[in-house]
């Protein structure tokens, strides 16, 4: 194949060129029951990960609620011409 014609490897639209993700192939000389652990251990720590990405994401969306009911009532405040700029939680 020409290797002008051959699919690109990389995108210009993306940052970061990834590697490839660990498949069981990788893992094929060692026997099954290593190779089962092995992908278990690995799922266990992407299960992890996950949890913990959820977490924090989580966290972040409260604290830009809170940021937005602030800010919209003091603008609220400011709107109907009073002093105070507390603004009750959601």
């Amino acid at each position: 194949m020409n290797p002008a014609l051959a699919p690109p490897k990389w995108s210009a639209f993306s940052p970061v060129v990834s590697p490839a993700p660990a498949s069981p192939m990788l893992l094929a000389p060692q026997s099954g029951k290593v190779t089962r652990e092995a992908m278990r251990q690995k799922g266990h720590e992407t299960a992890d990960s996950a949890r913990g990405l959820k977490g924090l994401v989580a966290r972040r969306g409260e604290e830009v609620w809170e940021e937005t009911a602030r800010r919209v009532g003091a603008v609220a405040s400011a709107l109907v011409g009073n002093d105070t700029d507390q603004v009750a939680s959601p």
